[in-house]
């Protein structure tokens, strides 16, 4: 009888796998960044997106287009507020002082536009309170909610998912020193609609405010950074770096340095720190 000769299967050392550095360090992201570019797909992707500025009247035009397909779809009881009913009521009302601000004053500057229900206009303080009547005798049904900062006008038709209404305008009091500067230096007049907006740098210095604001929640900051950078981007040829710095500088004592960082580093496609 042949005894079976038993073997131990033989053991196979396998490499020691190196540690991962800590979690969000430099190291630890430059080896994730590294596994992705492996992993990921090629880099020209994104080539055919739009790369220039639309300009002004086709920017307001296609988010005007898109806020009322998506109440026609949505929001079938909202009331169709569009900025140019505002900017039709307030001229008509004979405020002067006055430029839109928000997404509906810097959409030219992007290279592809979105949209927003609430139409924001910056009045100078001395037109504030015939802005506000010419608002309320056009849309009655609207809930008026006064602030130092800003008066909202809301549509209690068209409710959020907490069930409160929401903004369908703003008229904004200009109470920082760079928006007063905005309000009586940086208006542009768009030759197509007539619009009041705020000249490029002014535009990117709003957003730069709003993105390190104390009191703005995280969410809405990364949406800031994320406009900020795709107007640097669409428009880097043209931002006149002193007007640029000089209007940053009233932000902050340090905002000239920083908002220039901000703008070399969206062109290092590098992130922000908020």
């Amino acid at each position: 009888m042949t005894q079976a000769i038993t073997t131990k299967p033989r053991t196979v050392k396998q490499p020691r796998r190196q540690p991962l550095p800590p979690m969000s360090s430099p190291e630890w992201i430059a080896r994730r960044n590294a596994e992705m570019m492996k992993r990921g797909p090629s880099q020209t992707l994104d080539q055919g997106d739009p790369q220039g500025a639309v300009g002004h009247a086709y920017g307001i035009h296609k988010t005007t287009w898109l806020i009322r397909a998506y109440r026609e779809l949505h929001r079938k009881l909202a009331m169709d507020i569009t900025p140019q009913q505002v900017v039709d009521v307030l001229v008509k009302a004979g405020v002067k002082k006055w430029v839109l601000m928000g997404l509906h004053g810097y959409i030219g500057y992007f290279a592809e536009p979105r949209t927003t229900q609430d139409v924001d206009i910056m009045v100078a303080p001395s037109e504030r309170k015939k802005s506000v009547k010419a608002i309320q005798a056009e849309w009655p049904t609207l809930i008026v909610e006064q602030y130092s900062e800003v008066v909202r006008f809301k549509d209690p038709n068209d409710l959020g998912p907490d069930g409160r209404p929401k903004s369908v305008i703003d008229i904004m009091n200009p109470w920082a020193s760079f928006q007063q500067t905005i309000l009586k230096e940086h208006v542009l007049i768009d030759k197509t609609t007539k619009h009041r907006i705020p000249r490029l740098e002014a535009a990117l210095v709003a957003k730069y405010a709003a993105m390190i604001s104390a009191m703005r929640v995280f969410d809405k900051k990364q949406q800031d950074a994320v406009d900020f950078r795709r107007m640097v981007r669409a428009n880097f040829d043209r931002i006149d770096r002193e007007v640029l710095r000089t209007l940053a500088e009233e932000v902050w004592s340090g905002g000239a340095d920083d908002v220039e960082q901000l703008v070399e580093k969206t062109i290092r496609n590098e992130a922000f720190t908020l």
